[in-house]
């Protein structure tokens, strides 16, 4: 009788082990640069070094700040672990982004009472990798990073030229176990007309008012 106990207690630390992740094993590893039509290749090698966001900007629709928007290009370092009875359970569902507005020294600005750490949704699947040497397969992560409302007044009223948004991604495993990576730094420049250029043939491109992409003011 011990004996039979014996071996169904191995037998389900042996099954639970299967089913067991490392806490790190999703990366933020870079914000990517979408296309013209707003398409993001998580696999693409263009990526933005640093934000840059003009707090002058307003969506012609209302005339409100535009959200900051970012594209972060995801990595899991899962490795697959399904069995002939037992699904895979490594898939990896992103979900959402906690992200704390810095000052470049470290600190947390006073933002007149708005939330901060906020959390933002985003989606993303990763499958996991088919052996411990394979490289990653990346993912892409599209969300808002700075909400326009409330926070870009308040960025203004700091008379800051530049902030770090400190973010770190979470999810799910098909199987059930919470991934939360570790904090990805990125620093936007805070600016009042810099990509005000009307001019430019590249106007009202898929992010008007932030990073690469010119506008023309309301009129």
């Amino acid at each position: 009788m011990r004996r039979i106990i014996l071996m169904a207690m191995v037998l389900a630390v042996t099954v639970a082990g299967c089913n067991r992740f490392p806490d790190n094993g999703l990366q933020i590893s870079a914000n990517l640069l979408p296309d013209d039509s707003c398409f993001v290749d998580p696999a693409q090698e263009e990526r933005l070094l640093g934000g840059l966001w003009d707090t002058s900007y307003r969506r012609p629709s209302d005339g409100e700040p535009a959200d900051y928007t970012i594209a972060l290009q995801l990595q899991s370092f899962l490795v697959s672990n399904a069995l002939e009875f037992q699904g895979e359970q490594g898939t990896l569902q992103v979900d959402n982004y906690d992200i704390t507005i810095l000052l470049p020294d470290g600190s947390k600005p006073d933002l007149g009472g708005l939330i901060n750490p906020y959390r933002v949704r985003t989606s993303a699947v990763i499958p996991p990798a088919t052996e411990p040497e394979s490289d990653p397969i990346p993912a892409v992560g599209a969300a808002t990073g700075i909400p326009g409302e409330g926070y870009q007044d308040a960025l203004v009223a700091l008379g800051v030229s530049q902030i770090v948004l400190s973010i770190r991604a979470g999810g799910t495993t098909f199987g059930g176990f919470s991934q939360r990576s570790t904090a990805f730094l990125w620093p936007v420049t805070l600016c009042q007309g810099c990509l005000n250029l009307c001019g430019a043939e590249d106007v009202n491109f898929c992010l008007p008012g932030q990073d690469v992409w010119a506008y023309c003011p309301l009129p």
